[in-house]
């Protein structure tokens, strides 16, 4: 059974100097669990000599995990610098009257902290009880912590999970838990011993030696002692309630009130506490409310999530949850908050209207869990709340619609970048998307979330942002973050619909042996999708069952280009599906990994004269590629053929022109800012001319481009440019 090993240490004075222990605060506060290690050896130890079973106990102390910290609420002092002895008397002989020859400038800013409350560091053991409870005795005998004048007493304890879960339940502080590789010093296996031998060596770093008549002395530094680094996060603590009849039955509400069912439960459960501890009521107001709430009080103040239900596109996403986020540094105790939130009935506080059911605390945390997944994309559930200024405006006049709607797409996205960054969310988003419509079948228009919210409708929009990382949840930002408005959820991502195969060629390619290897690549994956009777898939073929093309009016079979990038006898194949081209062509999920799946089985490429290539293997495009931006800038790597002949009247120039835009239209493209020709040919009698082409949109564009007439064979392929 797992058992918890604590100890809790006080502080005489509320008070606390020692310095840069690898926490983020950059004060030393708390102190790290290896400068408690080694105040503990200190305790233990019988002047120099330890007895075997405590050199088991702290060997077996090194083996643990790295610890649980719960630190009092601290405030960093004022500095103060003081010209004081260091501790190097013997360097001028041991003389008192050359002390002002050794004094050194220290700077001491202590941090302050409520003396009455313990700092706690929590192991977890699941064998060594004896050794825990030897830790326990060696506790006791703790005199200091830091500096020689952080006088502080301790006390160990051997808990079960119920009693270690209570005590945090109740603290009044900031819990830490260890996450991964960081700065701050742990014991490891080791640590012990190279104390040991710190301290022996500590003791004989002056020597004397004698050289003829003449003695002098040599100082060596003793070694340091071992430590392995971690990184600790201050996690803020959840706690989950459903919202339920009297007859134990879920009570439902729309997700529309998301808003004003937050709005109320919040001031209930304020009132709540303020009524219990009067004197506390507008600590209560300001960090659950809002009321009177200042810059500072943002990190502090508690959040609650209206928990819809999430999973396929048919499941109703009604809120039958509500998740309250309680900082670790909020100054409220969580067991009041626990108490305050139970059993209050929503309520609409623009009316007074009472909904049916009541919130009752729940241990499933499986609902909220999923807006806790990371992911690369988000998607609104309630949508975000935008500052109104920017986003309320006359209705543009229909010769102005798409500028308008550029310029509304801008000011957005401005307004977002600001909400990211006020949420604490240092990532930046690759695509941003805004609409009023949902993302989602079952979802509701931003506009009807401004019912009984203080929120205009102008304001609202639902948002889809894409990360080059995945990012972890909840991520809830906008203006309305503590009202229920501006959760996201993140979107599974789908199968890889662009892939690169890199190969290596006997000899540089011209342009006519790249086409003819680009067509021993669609040959091979043709070859590779036919089915048990022989047919071969349309996505791959390009051709119906009857044999015919394809047309639907959007594209429906591969794209396939080379490309060149860092040595000429470097190729790399890009396979693209229809629907990463075409954005107005339709997919599944199960075309997505039917695409994905026989790309990836290509690991053979035999080309004819070209060569064979073996042990291929197809790798995703991903953000930042050439081919991928996302950018405003793209220059044609291949030339682009226009769709349509030129007639002899026509300006070849402005036909390249407007013969792109169409493209762009036709494939869902946004319309191109300005279009730069060069290296245009055209035949002496007409046809199609062609062109490189350096392109500029009014937005960032995400790739791949693969555009034009021959755009399935090579043509039409862009790079972003910048």
């Amino acid at each position: 059974m797992e058992r918890s090993l604590l100890i809790s240490i006080w502080f005489h004075e509320g008070r606390y100097h020692g310095q840069q222990d690898g926490f983020e605060e950059g004060m030393g506060w708390p102190p790290s669990p290896g400068r408690l290690f080694q105040a503990l050896l200190a305790g233990a130890a019988i002047g120099a000599e330890f007895e075997p079973r405590d050199i088991q106990a702290f060997k077996w102390m090194e083996n643990l995990h790295a610890p649980v910290i719960a630190a009092p609420w601290a405030r960093r002092g004022r500095a103060v610098k003081l010209f004081v002895p260091n501790n190097d008397l013997d360097t001028q002989g041991g003389d008192p009257a050359k002390t002002s020859k050794i004094r050194v400038a220290k700077l001491w800013r202590p941090c302050f902290f409520d003396p009455e409350v313990p700092l706690h560091y929590l192991w977890k053991f699941d064998h060594g009880t004896d050794e825990a409870s030897q830790m326990c005795k060696f506790a006791e005998k703790l005199f200091q912590l830091g500096r020689t004048f952080d006088i502080a007493w301790a006390e160990g304890k051997i808990l079960d999970e119920d009693q270690s879960r209570q005590i945090f339940e109740q603290y009044r502080g900031t819990l830490r838990t260890p996450c991964g590789a960081g700065a701050t010093p742990i014991p490891h296996s080791g640590t012990l011993d190279s104390l040991i031998l710190r301290y022996n060596r500590k003791r004989e770093r002056l020597q004397t030696v004698i050289e003829g008549r003449k003695t002098r002395q040599l100082f060596s530094q003793p070694p340091k002692a071992s430590f392995r680094l971690v990184g600790y996060d201050t996690l803020a603590r959840r706690l989950h309630f459903e919202l339920r009849t009297e007859s134990g039955s879920f009570a439902p509400r729309p997700l529309a009130h998301a808003a004003p069912l937050v709005e109320g439960i919040k001031k209930s459960a304020s009132e709540r506490l303020g009524n219990a501890l009067p004197e506390q009521s507008a600590l209560f107001e300001r960090l659950i409310v809002g009321k009177g709430a200042g810059p500072s009080d943002i990190p502090i103040r508690i959040r609650l999530f209206p928990v819809p239900s999430i999973g396929t596109t048919h499941t109703d996403r009604s809120i039958r949850r509500v998740m309250v986020e309680v900082p670790s540094d909020c100054p409220i105790r969580l067991d009041d908050i626990r108490w305050a939130f139970s059993g209050i009935e929503p309520f609409v506080p623009s009316t007074g209207e009472v909904w049916s059911g009541s919130l009752v605390s729940a241990e499933d945390s499986r609902m909220a869990d999923r807006f806790m997944r990371p992911s690369r994309v988000l998607q609104s559930i309630t949508p975000v709340a935008l500052p109104d200024a920017l986003c309320r405006r006359s209705h543009p006049s229909k010769t102005k619609v798409g500028e308008a709607r550029l310029e509304e797409h801008e000011r957005n996205s401005h307004a977002l970048m600001q909400a990211l960054r006020h949420a604490g969310i240092r990532q930046v988003p690759t695509d941003i998307r805004t609409q009023k419509e949902p993302f989602h079948t079952r979802g509701v228009s931003a506009a009807d979330f401004a019912r009984d919210s203080r929120f205009s409708k102008h304001s609202l929009w639902h948002v889809e942002m894409r990360f080059a990382e995945p990012v972890r949840g909840p991520i809830v930002i906008g203006d309305g973050r503590f009202t229920g408005l501006g959760l996201f959820e993140p979107v599974l991502e789908r199968a890889q619909s662009a892939f690169v195969f890199n190969i290596e060629t006997p000899r540089p390619l011209d342009q006519s042996a790249r086409l003819e290897l680009l067509r021993h690549l669609r040959r091979a994956l043709m070859s590779i999708s036919r089915d048990m009777s022989g047919q071969v898939r349309q996505i791959f073929s390009g051709h119906g069952i009857n044999g015919g093309a394809a047309r639907s009016g959007t594209h429906q079979h591969v794209f396939l280009s080379s490309d060149g990038i860092g040595s000429p006898h470097t190729i790399r194949l890009i396979v693209a599906a229809p629907w990463a081209c075409d954005r107005s062509a339709k997919t599944s999920d199960s075309a997505r990994r039917q695409f994905a799946n026989i790309v990836s089985q290509l690991n053979d490429l035999r080309a004819g004269s070209i060569g064979r290539f073996s042990n291929l293997q197809a790798v995703a495009l991903e953000e930042q590629d050439p081919t991928i931006g996302p950018s405003r800038l793209w220059a044609g790597r291949t030339p682009y053929l226009c769709t349509r002949n030129l007639k002899r009247k026509d300006d070849p120039l402005t036909t390249v022109q407007a013969d792109f835009t169409t493209e762009c239209n036709r494939r869902g493209l946004p319309k191109p800012k300005s279009i730069e020709v060069s290296n245009m040919t055209a035949g002496p009698r007409g046809g199609r001319p062609a062109a490189h082409l350096k392109i500029q949109f009014s937005t960032a564009v995400r790739g791949p481009l693969m555009l034009g007439r021959d755009s399935h064979l090579g043509g039409g392929l862009f790079h972003t440019d910048g």
